[in-house]
């Protein structure tokens, strides 16, 4: 399998290491940021993450900025499509 990943350690043949690889996915298996190397510079940091997964989400969901345009009017409207959890939650009465 490391060698159709391609990351195999080639430095070091006597102890066949693979390089290792911290990778972070978008919904479909869509790569989005690849980490890849030894020791503590080669490897993503909390706040890498935090960053990456940030973009992530904030490419996925539409109600990330509540002030785009058209979404205030989708919420008075009563459409809880684009807010994320609103749609599995019971139709609540404003009164």
């Amino acid at each position: 399998m490391e060698k159709d990943l391609d990351i195999e350690e080639y430095t070091d043949p006597a102890d066949d290491p693979m390089v290792p690889h911290t990778l972070v996915l978008k919904p479909g298996l869509v790569i989005h940021s690849v980490y890849n190397g030894y020791w503590f510079w080669g490897r993503p940091s909390a706040t890498d993450l935090w960053h990456d997964l940030r973009e992530v989400t904030r490419e996925i969901r539409p109600d990330w900025d509540l002030s785009t345009p058209g979404l205030r009017e989708r919420w008075e409207a009563g459409d809880r499509a684009p807010f994320y959890g609103w749609n599995k939650r019971p139709a609540v009465s404003e009164g």
